[in-house]
Order: structure tokens, then sequence, then C-alpha cells
């Protein structure tokens, strides 16, 4: 099966997360594309798996314009959807707000693989931002720096091996 792995990544983390996704699916002819180089023909893949980072509650805007381009075409394929954000209890409410009702009705499967806080990666007021609240959060016992989530990556693999091939 020729699987896409479409995706974009500002800070590393998407791109990370891409790297472990596509080595826990292997066994499949997998291509990694990074929207902001290439826009793929998505007709040239049995599967597609897009994603991308949620910042200030919104999609990476490459991401959304590669699936809103291709919606007609996605909505006939086996598709799957990764978002990385870092506060997951709000993972729901970005996938309802970033993404397209119909697309992730049709997806086999959509799922955060978590998110980090780069604070040397940021640039202009997402810094001022992000030191911010990290400063806010200096002192807070139940602040847990977030990170990525291997084991959902790992769940998110095992549904694309199963779901992909039926």
């Amino acid at each position: 099966m020729k699987i896409l792995i479409a995706y974009s990544s500002n800070t590393g983390t998407a791109e990370n997360c891409v790297k472990h996704l596509s080595s826990q699916i292997s066994n499949h002819n997998v291509f990694t594309v990074d929207l902001s180089q290439n826009r793929p023909d998505v007709s040239e893949f049995d599967a597609v798996i897009i994603g991308g980072s949620i910042r200030m509650g919104s999609l990476d805007k490459k991401v959304y314009s590669f699936i809103s381009e291709n919606r007609s075409k996605l909505l006939n394929m086996k598709t799957a959807y990764f978002i990385c954000n870092a506060i997951n209890a709000e993972t729901d409410k970005y996938f309802k707000k970033c993404f397209p009702a119909d697309v992730i009705e049709n997806a086999v499967i959509y799922d955060t693989f978590g998110g980090e806080l780069k604070l040397d990666k940021q640039k202009g007021i997402d810094k001022l931002l992000l030191k911010l609240f990290l400063k806010a959060n200096e002192e807070n016992e139940d602040f847990a720096m977030p990170g990525i989530l291997t084991e959902a990556i790992n769940r998110f693999a095992e549904t694309i091996k199963i779901k992909f091939m039926e």
C-alpha cells in the first residue's frame, strides 16, 4: 500500500512525530512530504495521513489549505489525521474547530500526538506569550511541561496497519 504522510512543522515537533510514525508503518510504501516545501497529488496514493501543529488555537495554514484543496478526493480515500497540541484536554475542541466535519467523520482515525513548548523555536509574539505562560506556571506544582505522546503515535500506527488494509 502506498501511503502519503503530509505535514507541516514550525518548531520540529510535527516532523519528529512523522518520523516516529513512518518508522512504525514502514512495512508499507510510505512517503513523507513537508507541505511547506511540496504539494503532492493525493490521487497518487492509496491512503493519506495529514497532520500539523495547533498554534494559538488554529491549525497550521499549510495543512488547512491542503485539506481544503483536496477535500473531495480525501472523502473518497482512506485517511487519518493528527495534530500536535500542547493542551491535550483541548484535542476534541481543536478537531471540531479546525477540520471540516465530513473529513473527520470519514477518517479511519484522528488523534493528538501531544506537543512541546520550545521557547528557543518561537518568534515574535509567540515567544513573548510563551515566556509569560511559563513564568506564570513556574510555581504551579500541578503544571507539567507537555511532550510528545509516543504511546499515542504507536496506537495510531497500529490502527493504520489494521484499518488501511481493510
